[in-house]
């Protein structure tokens, strides 16, 4: 399967790519097909890779007091695992495909490669994990203070 670039610049790097970050991209990235109830990440794993979603849906557990528990979805344009692969500890859920799910994996090597020698595409993924990470945590305040409210007796 080849890579979409159209899709890579609209969803991942925000902007045109030129030949040469476009051949860099081929060269170190994987398209890899996951199959309905397949795990593309998995809960204390060792970080191998960045996922990136470029098609399908999947479910974002975490193992909390003996139970998976889902924390979130994933769906197309997402990117997987980039905690993991910056901080380098273990994965910190498991992302499992809900359907058939087309992914581009980009191995942890590979992808600092990259990043070393195109520094614009580093910013670009930087800035993507920044979003999403943005993201999480506006909901995570969200849902704080409306259970403050709750514990408080004052939700409408």
């Amino acid at each position: 399967m080849d890579i979409d670039f159209e899709w890579l610049e609209t969803h991942i790097f925000h902007r045109k790519l030129n030949s040469e970050e476009q051949d860099a991209i081929s060269v170190a990235t994987t398209v890899v097909e996951f199959n309905k109830g397949d795990a593309l990440i998995t809960e204390g794993e060792r970080s191998d890779a960045l996922y990136l979603l470029n098609s399908g849906r999947a479910t974002v557990l975490h193992h909390s007091h003996s139970q998976q528990v889902i924390v979130g979805e994933a769906v197309e344009g997402a990117q997987l695992g980039d905690m993991a692969i910056f901080d380098d500890q273990p994965y910190s859920t498991t992302i499992m495909a809900r359907s058939t799910c087309l992914v581009y994996k980009i191995p942890k090597q590979e992808l600092h490669a990259l990043m070393a020698e195109h520094h614009e595409m580093a910013k670009d993924v930087m800035m993507n994990t920044i979003r999403r990470l943005a993201g999480i945590v506006r909901s995570m305040n969200s849902v704080n203070a409306y259970s403050q409210q709750y514990m408080h007796g004052r939700s409408r």
